[in-house]
């Protein structure tokens, strides 16, 4: 419970995945629904062929490009929240490697310290170049 009132536990990725499962059933109802009222309609002649053929049309589109336009947003809000469950992990992984690293610290001796530090940082900024390396 704790982790739900500190929004450390993120429940909006069971919300995206539900909200998408309804609105898949949804378009795909509505389309077939239009398609096939409209096959109706044409075959008792109540409305003009073109229109019909439209609405047909629509229908199919709904259904194929409707589904996919929906599935990339619903995907794009799941690309996001599971950003966040990444970044809490590897913030939890930088602690546990940071707890490790001054455990070693304390039974090093005094000599040696310097250069087991020096040798485990990696050299970040050379004189003369761009922080992307690039020049």
């Amino acid at each position: 419970m704790a982790g739900y009132f500190s929004f450390r536990k993120v429940i909006t990725t069971y919300f995206v995945r539900t909200i998408y499962a309804l609105g898949f059933i949804l378009l795909t109802s509505g389309g077939l629904g239009v398609a096939t009222w409209a096959g109706l309609r044409l075959n008792a002649g109540t409305i003009p062929n073109r229109t019909g053929i439209y609405f047909i049309a629509a229908g199919a589109g709904v259904v194929l490009v409707g589904n996919l336009v929906w599935r990339m947003i619903c995907e794009f809000w799941l690309l996001l929240f599971n950003m966040h469950a990444l970044l809490a992990s590897i913030e939890s992984q930088m602690k546990s490697e940071t707890g490790q690293h001054q455990v070693n610290r304390d039974h090093a001796p005094a000599e040696a310290e310097p250069e087991s530090v020096a040798s485990e940082r990696p050299a970040y900024a050379v004189a003369g170049q761009s922080v992307l390396g690039l020049s």
